[in-house]
């Protein structure tokens, strides 16, 4: 059975804490403790609270006025947990966040059917541009190298230019590279002629594989990368003895949002896997004050945008 349990991990707390980021553990999971201009300090539990207890009340209480923050951000695993937190919390505490920090839906792929039984319930086209990558004569390879991982942020700011959405900082990939090692996290690479069309970070973690961020270049699209290195990665992943393979963020609610081509093109591998849902990101409010500053706040800095 998969349970994205990746962000709760002490892999993540390790790549946040390489970021510097103070993190603190407890009965309610891994918390992160976020600071913001002028509103200070807030306490993100990502995929968090792992459990529902009575108990995780007073301590996350705890721990978030140790921290000195204004509001605990959550994201329950299911409606059945967020509604228990809205009862030990008070409903009119817990508010829908200005916006989701973790996609609210994620398409997981169960890999452990045998390879040639995985191609045949993928959909026709998906496998057509498998072959035809591997007809073109691309190739992948998997790395811990740095200039493979150069190459890789690269490609993140190439594809994240072409899409008009904005990167993470350069230091973080380099920061979470640095805080995993080989067992836990590599670059997958596509290659044609030498040249790194297309590259993906992949963290193994329990019994499942993540793709946590993919690029890939403007020219050579014709090849067919993309295709070829996930199912290079699905193989690597069930190697490793992986269960899962998790595409991560999709949307299948909305086929005229903006992530209607990446989530057709992830349903390719897994026509037949039922995405899974979250409830979404909440925020619990331990300060009105600073929480009504930071939703002005927030609001002042979308009205500069639009005028600059």
């Amino acid at each position: 059975m998969f349970r994205e349990s990746l962000l709760q991990s002490s892999l993540w707390q390790a790549f946040q804490e390489k970021n510097g980021h103070v993190c603190v553990m407890g009965k309610f999971g891994l918390g992160i403790v976020e600071t913001l201009p002028i509103v200070g300090k807030y306490l993100y539990l990502p995929r968090g609270p792992v459990v529902e207890k009575s108990t995780i009340h007073e301590e996350l209480l705890r721990v978030a006025e140790e921290a000195k923050a204004g509001w605990i951000r959550v994201e329950p695993e299911s409606e059945e947990t967020l509604e228990v937190l809205k009862q030990q919390f008070g409903a009119g505490s817990v508010v829908e966040a200005p916006h989701d920090v973790q996609p609210r839906e994620i398409l997981v792929m169960d890999i452990q059917p045998d390879e040639s039984i995985l191609l045949a319930q993928m959909k026709s086209k998906t496998r057509y541009n498998i072959r035809l990558a591997e007809k073109h004569g691309v190739t992948v390879r998997f790395s811990r190298a740095e200039k493979d991982l150069e190459s890789f942020i690269d490609l993140i700011y190439t594809t994240t230019n072409r899409k008009a959405i904005r990167p993470h900082p350069k230091s973080y990939y380099r920061n979470f590279f640095a805080a995993l090692d080989e067992s836990q996290c590599v670059i997958a690479l596509a290659e044609h002629k030498g040249v790194i069309r297309a590259a993906n970070l992949l963290v193994f973690y329990e019994n499942a594989a993540y793709y946590l961020h993919g690029g890939s270049s403007d020219e050579g699209r014709h090849l067919m990368a993309p295709f070829l290195l996930h199912w290079e990665s699905i193989q690597e992943a069930k190697q490793r003895h992986c269960s899962f393979y998790d595409f991560g963020g999709a949307n299948t609610r909305d086929d005229q949002s903006s992530w209607a081509g990446i989530t057709r093109f992830k349903q390719g591998f897994a026509p037949t896997n039922q995405t899974i849902l979250f409830p979404g990101t909440y925020d619990m409010i331990l300060s009105p004050w600073r929480y009504r500053l930071y939703q002005i706040l927030r609001v002042a800095q979308g009205a500069k945008k639009k005028f600059l």
